[in-house]
């Protein structure tokens, strides 16, 4: 990874702390921090901005104190540029949790894919704009494993446990396939 982007471990570990803590009472968990910050980075928006930012934090000041909340206002910031440093780079985006689900169990990686939803839902017009059955093919697993999307044809598909695990695995190749298609649409 570009080291300009590179976020320290202990400002990744300062921002699980308080994502996970009672503190954080608007805002998305760490894993689903992490796939909110994905699916801006790879989707139209592209970064971090304070529309998304308001819908993060539920247009809630994340802490009391004004500049508390600006500085982890910029601490995400720095993260959602280095996940996109690893993208932009080549480099296949590490989730921080394994890819494992279960069909009727929420997990941290139904929590990434909550918050990627919670992404993808605010610019979901231009999400599918360009080719809304290739989006949907690609963000498949997300809105499986999401369990946001009331239709009875996913829960179809949550409960076939091989398909889930198939999904599941494809998730990191998907990411860079809708990098790349909103960010490199001619290579």
């Amino acid at each position: 990874m570009h080291e300009q982007y590179a976020l320290p471990g202990t400002t990744l570990e300062a921002l699980e702390t308080f994502l996970d803590s009672e503190a954080n009472a608007h805002g998305l968990d760490f894993m689903g921090a992490h796939g909110f910050l994905t699916a801006l980075t790879v989707g139209p928006r592209g970064t971090l901005d304070d529309d998304a930012l308001a819908a993060f934090f539920e247009d809630e000041q994340p802490l009391p104190d004004a500049a508390a909340s600006d500085a982890l206002r910029e601490q995400l910031r720095a993260w959602q540029k280095s996940i996109h440093a690893v993208l932009y780079h080549g480099s296949r985006l590490e989730l921080p949790c394994t890819l494992t689900a279960h069909p009727t169990e929420p997990n941290e990686l139904s929590d990434w894919c909550v918050g990627f939803m919670e992404a993808l839902f605010l610019d979901e017009d231009r999400w599918y704009a360009a080719d809304e059955d290739e989006i949907a093919d690609l963000t498949l697993p997300m809105v499986v494993l999401s369990d946001l999307v009331d239709d009875p044809d996913l829960q179809v598909l949550r409960r076939d446990r091989k398909l889930l695990k198939d999904m599941t695995s494809q998730i990191p190749e998907l990411i860079t396939a809708l990098y790349l298609l909103f960010h490199a649409p001619d290579a």
